[in-house]
């Protein structure tokens, strides 16, 4: 009896094994390039949000403060009583002359009562295009 073994790659084997090579890599290839996309969209949007908390902060003390009553209103700037204005000017929003927010593309507030509340909304839109863009309400604080 002859029993030969034959050991070895032959060139089939080697076919399959590039095949399959490719087509991992390439597997992984577009999952990567899928990720790296979403990546860079979340960075410009957590950019955009970033501007928008910076007028939050600013406002909310704003509204918070005891016995603060606007003052002078358009659509563009708010003056309160206590001498702190917020201006919308050059897609930039101030803050008594101090730049808060850039990139702005779009603001406007404006203020209305409900049953002795004043109730100031504001809608900020940021970016080039407006790609984010966000309305808010805020309650001024009623001294009780």
């Amino acid at each position: 009896m002859n029993y030969e073994k034959e050991s070895g790659i032959t060139t089939t084997s080697i076919i399959i094994y590039v095949i399959s090579m490719v087509l991992i890599v390439g597997i992984i290839a577009t999952i990567t390039s899928f990720i790296y996309t979403n990546v860079n969209t979340i960075d410009d949007s957590s950019k955009n949000v970033v501007e928008i908390t910076k007028f939050h902060m600013y406002f909310l003390e704003e509204t918070n403060k005891n016995q603060n009553q606007i003052v002078k209103l358009d659509e563009q700037s708010i003056l309160f009583s206590s001498g702190n204005t917020f201006l919308y000017n050059n897609n930039c929003i101030y803050y008594n002359n101090i730049c808060i927010c850039k990139n702005i593309s779009n603001f406007k507030i404006s203020a209305n009562t409900n049953e002795d509340k004043v109730i100031i909304k504001v809608l900020i839109s940021v970016g080039k295009q407006a790609e984010y863009s966000k309305t808010t309400q805020y309650v001024m604080k009623s001294e009780l």
